[in-house]
């Protein structure tokens, strides 16, 4: 995966809104922070969720899976009906859902002990991964990925390059 270099926390934040704005969210969510880090194959977790087969075609994908199945489990059936390609888009600042500000919490605490005081787009990816539910663990279940194993495989990212 290569040698794990401090992120731009910045950098991700931006295209997170960008990819929360284009599907329609009115707050930056964790598939955004995914989808973000998934546009950058430079990075160690870019590298890792693309190789997985987790491009951002298919994380939207996925998120568009869970949608119409979340719809389902209420009766509301998508069936003659499609997606439409883009969605109304918020204008100015968007805000961070719980569920980024948990994973940046998460990463951060997955950094702990290590000796690098920056935060590698490896530690994002473990803490938008170790979600216990939601959208995105919903969504990457759906499309049977094994969470677990995608964090393994970044930990053992993380040890290499320490």
């Amino acid at each position: 995966m290569g040698k794990p270099s401090t992120l731009d926390v910045r950098e991700i934040v931006a295209l997170a809104r960008t990819e929360a704005r284009t599907l329609g969210s009115a707050r930056i969510e964790a598939e955004h922070l995914l989808l973000a880090l998934a546009l950058r194959p430079q990075l160690s977790a870019g590298r890792l969720l693309n190789a997985e087969g987790l491009s951002p075609e298919a994380i939207r994908e996925a998120l568009d899976l869970e949608f119409a199945h979340s719809l389902g489990t209420v009766g509301i059936s998508l069936h003659g009906f499609s997606l439409p390609d883009t969605r109304l888009s918020f204008l100015g600042g968007l805000p961070f859902a719980q569920s980024a500000r948990l994973a940046f919490q998460r990463a951060i605490k997955a950094r702990t002990g290590q000796r690098t005081r920056g935060l590698d787009s490896l530690h994002l990816l473990i803490g938008i991964l170790s979600a216990e539910g939601g959208t995105l663990a919903r969504a990457l279940t759906l499309i049977e990925v094994d969470r677990g194993a995608l964090m393994a495989q970044a930990r053992r990212g993380l040890e290499r390059a320490a």
